[in-house]
């Protein structure tokens, strides 16, 4: 076999192999196990002293989120500054705090793992696929 036709093989194995590696790879999961909703998508972002993304669907809802020791609490912050209304319950033996802000801000915290939620909110359907994701978060590891 000639040198060129080695390189070819090569090249085309490597290609092969590295498109059978990403098929393989898992997509990006959601934090704490959350359930998307048929649609939405999920992107790891880049945070410098927190962990951070975002939930979003085409043409629609996208959720943002900063989870950490360092994230404070969005919900409280905003309850305090301009929030339409704030809400506290425990859910799943979890303490669960919303706000919603004169500009259709919905803010949902976890303030004892310290993890904020929050997205422009356009529709009652909005409200409800933000919900019914986000209060699926179960973290799985206790902040340090």
């Amino acid at each position: 076999m000639s040198t060129r036709m080695v390189r070819v093989v090569v090249a085309v194995f490597g290609i092969l192999g590295s498109s059978i590696w990403c098929a393989a790879q898992p997509a990006d999961p959601a934090p704490g196990g959350i359930r998307l909703l048929p649609g939405y998508r999920h992107h790891t972002g880049m945070g410098i002293d927190s962990h951070v993304g975002r939930l979003w669907k085409e043409n629609g809802l996208s959720i943002g989120y900063d989870i950490g020791v360092l994230a404070g609490n969005y919900t409280e912050y905003e309850a305090k500054v301009k929030a339409v209304w704030f809400k506290e319950q425990v859910i799943g033996g979890r303490s669960v705090q919303l706000a919603l802000t004169s500009d259709q801000m919905l803010y949902v915290t976890f303030p004892e793992v310290r993890a904020n939620f929050f997205g422009r909110v356009q529709s009652e359907e909005d409200v409800t696929d933000m919900l019914l994701m986000v209060l699926t978060y179960a973290p799985t590891e206790k902040l340090k």
